[in-house]
């Protein structure tokens, strides 16, 4: 009977605790639905073409906002307007820090501080930003501005560059909040009806966008031309096998069974320097490490190479 009470106890507890976690790393609404914090936009536009300003696009490996950025940057050869600076993230203190001190700061929220913007509740990148001398101006930490300032720069090039067109907004929004976002609403879920409703609205976003390539309009989701809709659903998609429909839960179909997404992937996947972009050995380290109310044993499950996944459902 005391081992009952005992159990008892330690479950109410425990389910105390994991909520109070929660709360930092995931806030929710009162139904327990997980709702992503904003970031900052300041500039919506700004001119590259100034001679007196270095660009500095600040990510980390592991996160898939910053992936977004990463592949607009490579996709559009950027490297002598825009230098990467990257981050990693500290799994005891909670927060990333530059590999070396970098505009006198060693970790983001004391470049967030430098910057003027030591009241924002959470230091998180990616982060675009301007610098002249010891001044820092951030232009943006909200990845989906980040991606069109990083397109809206005109690079001039020996070699042919893909080109990253608009495309309907409605088809953004799908992608970025029900897939995106979907994938950590599953896994950020508080309770079982919160978790049910984000895998319904994350499948069937999935399935609309298999319904699309199923037409053959072309390489990509909107057609022949590569679009902000690649660009967005990527970074979720090459991280499924290994992070998601573990780690999240998003379970209740197996991604191969979307034929023509696991095509499109493929094709994104061997277009030039994308694969540079792609770290599983990071992903999984900080995904089942920092995570702890998800991951309390800290243990990294065996999993095959991004290279091994990529290929395998077009056998």
């Amino acid at each position: 009977m005391q081992n009952k009470y005992l159990i008892n106890f330690s479950r109410k507890f425990w389910f105390w605790f994991w909520s109070k976690l929660m709360n930092g790393f995931a806030p929710s609404d009162s139904q327990g639905n997980y709702k992503r914090p904003k970031g900052i936009i300041l500039n919506k536009n700004y001119d590259f073409n100034s001679n007196s300003e270095e660009f500095f696009l600040l990510v980390g490996n592991s996160c898939p906002w910053c992936h977004r950025t990463l592949l607009a940057y490579q996709i559009k050869n950027l490297s002598k307007k825009v230098k990467i600076i990257y981050l990693k993230a500290n799994i005891n203190s909670g927060q990333w820090i530059f590999y070396k001190e970098f505009m006198g700061c060693n970790t983001l929220y004391e470049f967030y501080k430098k910057a003027g913007r030591g009241d924002t509740f959470r230091a998180t990148i990616p982060l675009l930003v301007s610098c002249e001398k010891d001044f820092i101006n951030i232009l943006s930490s909200e990845s989906n501005q980040i991606v069109k300032l990083l397109n809206s720069i005109k690079n001039k090039s020996s070699q042919p560059l893909l080109q990253i067109y608009n495309c309907d907004q409605e088809l953004i929004k799908l992608i970025h909040h029900q897939i995106n976002d979907g994938v950590y609403k599953c896994g950020f879920a508080r309770n079982q009806s919160s978790y049910e409703r984000a895998s319904k609205s994350l499948f069937i976003a999935l399935t609309k966008i298999e319904s699309i390539l199923d037409k053959k309009l072309g390489d990509w989701i909107c057609g022949e031309k590569l679009t902000y809709a690649d660009i967005f659903l990527f970074p979720t998609l090459i991280r499924w096998e290994l992070i998601y429909s573990k780690l999240f839960k998003c379970t209740e179909k197996e991604i191969s069974d979307f034929k023509n997404i696991m095509k499109w992937r493929f094709k994104f996947y061997m277009l030039n320097k994308v694969s540079d972009t792609c770290f599983d050995y990071e992903w999984k380290k900080d995904y089942y490490k920092a995570l702890f109310p998800l991951n309390p044993n800290q243990i990294i499950p065996l999993l095959p190479s991004i290279e091994e996944i990529i290929k395998s459902p077009l056998k």
